[in-house]
């Protein structure tokens, strides 16, 4: 039994260390491509959902307005989804924003409204408690300058990172930011879409006929749509944005299992793009969301597992369990078990899962010093970044148990 968990093991993370040699060569082909520069400054619709921003949304206009966009090009539209608090009160003190209400109906309704109701060709679409650089605007922008182009994102950095959670969450953010970005560079058309920081063609929203409320994910869902219409989508590598991330696990739990279930959903959806003639970001992007799904169901019960498997040779002091327990929750694993080589010898299971473990420290490492800086709290994140790891995935596993993935209404609502 124990010799058929250790070659599933291995099987499981040979398949992730090719994964991750695939993010690695596709990162370092990224760094010899130049994106080209233009001036296309065309005039912009700048359109905020809300509902019951009051903490955030002042921080969010602020943005826009110190924005080195021209102003002259820009109209601001805050579509307010039925507040109760004092989010409107703190709009009106601009005269310059057009404000239009609705009844509670949600964020898809109201980017609709605020896509039908703009004057502009171009819809740059802001989470009210997103904020952005002076230059996002004018970098999200220049890509339209091709008419190809159906929608652009940005780079959302963390605002609140003082918090553990939210260290972590810095962290992964920046490595995601790196994934898109490489991908997007190498092969000229995106793979992850964060709504929260985008902007869209008009004439692109109007052919697929806008946002639509059949996923969890209506961000992913319109950028898969504008593929199956021809438009590719990129990520501009220096449009930066800075947005809340959850504090609280419960909070966390929900953001990532409806980005899970909707982007599975808007896969499925759009499920007739996965073909030999599909762009290589959009083929990563299925096989990356439906691996890590199997993933989540393989990995957990398997660590488990081994961890019980080698806890009885390591409990005969506290000093021995508190050991043990460190290296298999740290980098320390990774390092203590290269250390160990010449007494242990090589193994498959060992040897992809310390090349994993490495190869993913260099990549977080490599996202810091491109979006970030290095520093103690970042390395601590990185560090112990394994049991994080560990808490996405249980989030995985439990949102398609919980959202019963394998009826018909996983899919489509």
């Amino acid at each position: 039994m124990a010799d058929l968990i250790m070659i599933i093991s291995s099987v499981l993370f040979g398949i992730l260390f090719t994964f991750l040699t695939i993010i690695f060569s596709v990162f370092i082909a990224s760094r010899f491509f130049n994106k080209k520069n233009n001036r296309f400054v065309p005039k912009v619709s700048v359109v905020i959902p809300a509902y019951n921003e009051e903490k955030n949304i002042e921080d969010c206009i602020k943005s826009v307005f110190k924005s080195n966009y021209p102003q002259e090009k820009m109209e601001t539209i805050v579509v307010d989804d039925g507040s109760t608090d004092n989010t409107i009160k703190i709009v009106k003190k601009y005269k310059n924003i057009r404000v239009l209400n609705q009844n509670h109906q949600g964020k898809v309704e109201a980017l609709n409204l605020g896509a039908l109701k703009s004057s502009h060709q171009f819809i740059l679409t802001v989470d009210a408690d997103t904020t952005l650089d002076k230059n996002c605007m004018r970098e999200l922008l220049k890509p339209f300058a091709d008419k190809k182009v159906g929608a652009t994102t940005g780079n959302n950095n963390v605002r609140n990172h003082k918090s553990i959670i939210g260290t972590f969450q810095n962290v992964e953010y920046h490595f995601s930011n790196l994934i898109r970005n490489s991908f997007s560079t190498v092969f000229n058309n995106g793979i992850w879409f964060s709504g929260s920081l985008a902007c869209y063609r008009k004439l692109a929203l109007k052919k697929i006929n806008y946002f639509k409320k059949d996923t969890m994910a209506e961000d992913q869902d319109i950028a898969l749509e504008m593929k199956r219409e021809g438009y590719k989508t990129t990520n501009e590598s220096r449009a930066y944005g800075h947005t809340i991330v959850p504090v609280k696990m419960k909070d966390l739990y929900k953001q990532r299992a409806r980005w899970w279930i909707g982007t599975l959903q808007s896969i499925v959806k759009n499920k007739m793009l996965f073909s030999r003639k599909a762009s290589p970001s959009i083929l990563f992007l299925f096989i990356n969301q439906f691996w890590w799904s199997f993933y989540a169901f393989l990995s957990l019960p398997l660590i488990i597992y081994q961890i019980n498997f080698w806890l009885p040779y390591n409990t005969q002091t506290i000093f021995s369990l508190t050991s043990y327990l460190f290296k298999w929750f740290s980098l320390m694993g990774p390092i203590y078990v290269i250390y160990k080589i010449p007494e242990w010898g090589i193994s498959l299971y060992s040897i992809f899962g310390v090349m994993s473990g490495i190869m993913t420290t260099i990549l977080a490492l490599s996202a810091l010093r491109m979006f970030d800086k290095i520093n103690f709290k970042n390395i601590f994140a990185i560090f112990f970044y394994f049991p994080y790891t560990i808490v996405l995935n249980t989030i995985i596993l439990v949102s398609l148990l919980r959202h019963r993935f394998w009826e018909k209404s996983f899919y489509i609502k």
